[in-house]
């Protein structure tokens, strides 16, 4: 975003818009915030940017002369929304602010860009999402790092593989990315990955154990914000993904798991397990979401104390209670780094210790850290002694210390406030000693104090102790020695007590700063306390139950309840077991709405949720510990990049055979259904075989393709056992009557015998006229076997050849009375029907089957 200043510039500059071009020089490549009295303005292109980005109406400075400049601005006093706006649309932003008070300012005010803003580098985490965490991130050759500046939140990974790097850069979703110049090169991520990308080649090195990409993430912070954002942040941590389930980004958004396909949180399985009270529990929840455990131990740990609440009702409740007073406690230190800091950042912190510490108080059975306990007590007690209960909102003026507290600041406190006072009694002691009644001592910024006489008076004004200072038409303004000298106690008085005010609270800011890390630690606990205390109290909501790990490699659920699904629905939710051997293959099969698509969702988000140490919905729970989960669910196309929806279905499929281990979940719905039937049916059926014999997951497979069902009474060539012994075939229950059917939604054992896709139709609201039609060709669909040499026909050259009609359009069209009745049927067709209802495929040879095929085809003919 670059800016050619000369362009820009039209005839001669003012001194202050000189100033401006000065300061925007050097920082080109971002939205500069110019301070200009009670506002922000923005000038030129970055007002041409900002104006639609922020809503508010691009003017014009100079209007219709030669140097008319395009402007647009922000009150000072509002300015955190509008610099959210920027950068969450991308856009990095300098703020210029005066550095010295207008008041005191010979001339032009001094300006300078006191802070630089990034996406990364927010202006006030109040105006984040606090349930969503906000990453820098930046790789190297060997690790991937991440740092959220708002919490103190630092982490990395070892990770060399570069794809492995972009699926935790997906999955995390970074609002900035950090690299090397070497690094950027050639860096390329796709349409799904696409934060702001910053050049910087610093490294910061604090710990010698520290990859690059953290020492380049340091650098970067105190770069942009000082060294003092190292005091809010927490030492960095290796989390090791091998003690982790594998959830790629694809995953997560097929089973929603944060957002729907729309983009929405609501509807998505955090939203409607969330019951956590604070929003440093919420983030700590998606993080188990996202990184679902494979130690037992773990595991076991966290249901362990879920188990505890569960049991133990009245004190939950007091715990919720406590924990709903405890705040952000990580994003309040966090804002005590920023040079914005404001006194009331500084309660705000001191009530949410007290409310953590009453969390304490309330559960001594957990393992606190002492020496945490007593910081942030001593923390607490500081700041609630130091500040008023209600600080003003500008700090300018000070008044935000008690009384007390400081003797000399109390000592500046009465001069300044009964300053008022002092002058009312200077000027009734110069009316009687002058005689002039109507004398009046006066303050402006420009004079200061002054003693204003009208000229009506004036010649009863004392020569000797009074100077002209202001002639004015109606009166002239005076000043005297001991005015000047009050003037100076008051003025003085008020800018020393400001700022010893000022320093004060620095002081205490830093105090607290000393101990954030010991603040930090306890945030955390209360953090993963709100979590474990929120999946107890949802537990007892929702009727969930604590899952139990077995090595044995099956899946067995009873009662199984789809998390979401079941909140919004009005009627209750049909409950289905599930049984899945070690290796097993549920083949399901049935028409579209049936629950076939909910069944293998809740299936797979029971696994993660269990492997994340939560309670699950369902009566009872058995579970294998999973590596990875894999799904193709749903269709999208990649246009940008070239890629069909079929291209990116048979992409990710690849990926998954890949991938996928013995100790894997696999969840394919409708594969192979994005091209020609034959073509569809053929990979559907190699890569369910490819699944049985080569990689051997759990695996969830739902299809159209009937077909297919056959797989799992296939026996062996000369054999008679089954030849894939692991597959079992299911469908979803159907009532139908008289043509109309109603969906059950239970599981039941065995292969659908049909997809009723017509009665979906008639459903959805499909004319009459269609569904009719559709029902006729269905038929003679069903009763035409083509030859297996013969080419795949269309469905208009099957209208043709079935019918006999030249131009299939007309036939569409002459749709009787008679086609729609099922009677219409001659003997002869009746019969064939009857044929192949009692026809035994499993017993008939392929040549005794095509034979078959040839003479139905003569009688119909």
């Amino acid at each position: 975003m670059k800016t050619n200043t000369d362009t820009n510039r039209k005839g001669k500059l003012t001194p202050l818009m000189q100033q401006y071009w000065d300061v925007k020089s050097a920082h080109e490549d971002k939205v500069l915030l110019f301070r200009m009295g009670d506002f922000f303005e923005m000038f030129h292109r970055d007002a041409e940017i900002a104006a639609p980005v922020l809503g508010i109406a691009l003017t014009s400075r100079n209007k219709k002369a030669e140097d008319e400049t395009p402007m647009c601005g922000v009150p000072h006093h509002s300015i955190a929304n509008s610099i959210n706006k920027l950068l969450q649309n991308g856009f990095k932003v300098a703020i210029c602010d005066q550095i010295e008070d207008p008041k005191f300012a010979k001339g032009l005010v001094k300006r300078a860009v006191t802070r630089i803003l990034s996406p990364g580098m927010v202006y006030d985490p109040d105006t984040l999402d606090g349930q969503i965490s906000n990453y820098l991130a930046s790789f190297d050759h060997e690790s991937v790092s991440f740092v959220d500046t708002t919490t103190g939140e630092a982490f990395y990974f070892k990770v060399r593989s570069l794809p492995r790097k972009l699926a935790l850069l997906a999955g995390l979703q970074p609002v900035e990315l950090v690299l090397s110049q070497k690094e950027i090169s050639g860096f390329s991520a796709g349409p799904s990955f696409d934060p702001l990308i910053t050049v910087h080649d610093g490294l910061l090195s604090v710990d010698r154990e520290l990859p690059k990409s953290a020492s380049r993430l340091l650098a970067y912070a105190v770069h942009m914000q000082g060294e003092g954002v190292l005091e809010t942040l927490s030492p960095f941590e290796e989390r090791d993904l091998l003690d982790r389930m594998e959830l790629p980004a694809t995953v997560l958004r097929h089973l929603e798991i944060f957002e729907t396909y729309k983009g929405e949180t609501r509807g998505s399985l955090f939203d409607a397990i969330n019951r956590c009270k604070t929003s440093a529990g919420a983030r700590l929840l998606r993080q188990w979401l996202q990184f679902p455990l494979c130690q037992f131990e773990s595991i076991d740990k966290r249901l362990d104390q879920i188990d505890f609440w569960v049991r133990n009702t009245t004190a939950l409740k007091e715990i919720r209670k406590s924990l709903a007073k405890l705040g952000d406690i990580q994003r309040r230190i966090g804002k005590l780094g920023h040079p914005n800091c404001h006194p009331r950042d500084l309660l705000s912190l001191a009530e949410s210790l007290a409310a953590g510490l009453d969390v304490v108080s309330l559960t001594p059975n957990l393992q606190w850290d002492e020496r945490s306990k007593q910081d942030a007590k001593m923390i607490c007690d500081e700041i609630t002694r130091t500040l008023v209960d209600e600080p003003p909102l500008q700090m300018k003026s000070g008044g935000f210390l008690r009384k007390g507290m400081n003797v000399a600041l109390d000592e500046l406190i009465d001069l300044a406030t009964n300053s008022n006072h002092k002058i009312l009694q200077l000027e009734q002691k110069e009316r009687e000693l002058t005689g002039i009644s109507s004398l009046k001592i006066r303050f402006n910024q420009v004079f200061g104090y002054y003693i204003e006489i009208t000229n009506t008076h004036k010649d009863k004004v004392p020569k000797d102790r009074y100077d002209r200072k202001q002639t004015l038409a109606n009166a002239e303004r005076y000043l005297t020695q001991e005015l000047a000298e009050l003037e100076s106690k008051v003025l003085s008085a008020q800018t020393k007590k400001v700022e010893l005010e000022l320093e004060i609270l620095a002081k205490l800011v830093a105090q607290t700063l000393e101990k954030s890390q010991s603040l930090l630690l306890l945030a955390r606990q209360w953090a993963e306390l709100d979590v474990l205390t929120s999946n107890a109290w949802l537990a007892l909501e929702q009727r969930y139950v604590r899952p139990r790990f077995v090595d044995n490699g099956c899946i067995q659920v009873i009662g199984s309840r789809h998390p979401v699904i079941e909140q919004v629905l009005d009627l209750p939710f049909v409950a289905n077991d599930i049984e899945l051997p070690k290796g097993g293959c549920l083949l399901l099969t049935g028409p579209n709405m049936a629950g076939k698509s909910t069944l293998m969702r809740q299936v797979a988000l029971t696994c993660i949720m269990g492997q994340s140490g939560l309670f699950v919905p369902a009566a009872e729970a058995n579970l294998p510990v999973l590596d990875r989960i894999f799904t193709r669910i749903g269709a999208s196309d990649f246009l940008s990049e070239g890629l069909s929806t079929f291209m990116v279905e048979m992409k990710e499929t690849a990926e998954m055979l890949e991938s996928a281990t013995a100790n894997s979940l696999v969840v394919l719905d409708e594969i192979g259904r994005g091209t020609s039937t034959y073509d569809g049916m053929s990979l559907a059926q190699a890569i369910l075989e490819f699944l049985l014999v080569n990689k051997r997951p759990l695996t969830l497979f739902a299809t159209h393709y009937h077909e297919l069902t056959r797989l799992a009474s296939e026996e062996h060539q000369g054999g008679s056992e089954k030849r894939y012994p692991q597959l079992l075939n299911a469908h979803m229950s159907i009532h139908e009557k008289d043509g109309e059917i109603t969906f059950l939604h239970q599981l039941v054992g065995g292969p659908a015998n049909k997809s009723y896709g017509i009665q979906v139709g008639k459903l959805a609201g499909l004319p009459s006229w269609v569904t009719q039609r559709a029902s006729h060709l269905l038929k003679n669909m069903e009763s035409h076997q083509s030859s297996p040499a013969s080419p795949q026909l269309s469905l208009l050259d099957f209208v043709r050849e079935t019918e006999g009609v030249q131009n299939a359009e007309l036939t569409i069209e002459r749709v009787t009375d008679q086609e729609r009745d099922e009677s219409s049927l001659n003997k002869m067709d009746l019969q064939v029907l009857e044929d192949i209802k009692g026809l035994e495929v499993d017993h008939l040879t392929p040549m005794e089957a095509f034979r078959r095929v040839v003479d139905w085809k003569e009688s119909l003919n």
